[in-house]
């Protein structure tokens, strides 16, 4: 199964996009608003997503590498 994502520029900023991903369990999407630049440095496996977004919480990033929520993660893995 694969997830849906794609990111879109936010107003006239090509610095800003939001990052969209659906949940792969639940199917509802999500936005997460970021610095294109270090969503490059994602896309590129270069660096661990942690380093890259410190002030992202745990969950938003697994969101980011995963796309599955906080809520459907605990429902598969408890």
């Amino acid at each position: 199964m694969t997830t849906n994502k794609q990111y879109n520029f936010a107003g006239d900023s090509q610095d800003i996009c939001v990052y969209t991903t659906t949940c792969r369990m639940c199917g509802v999407a999500n936005d997460i608003t970021l610095d294109f630049q270090s969503y490059m440095k994602h896309y590129t496996g270069e660096y661990l997503v942690q380093d890259i977004w410190p002030n992202l919480s745990p969950d938003e990033r697994e969101l980011i590498m995963t796309g599955i929520h906080p809520v459907c993660w605990e429902k598969m893995f408890s």
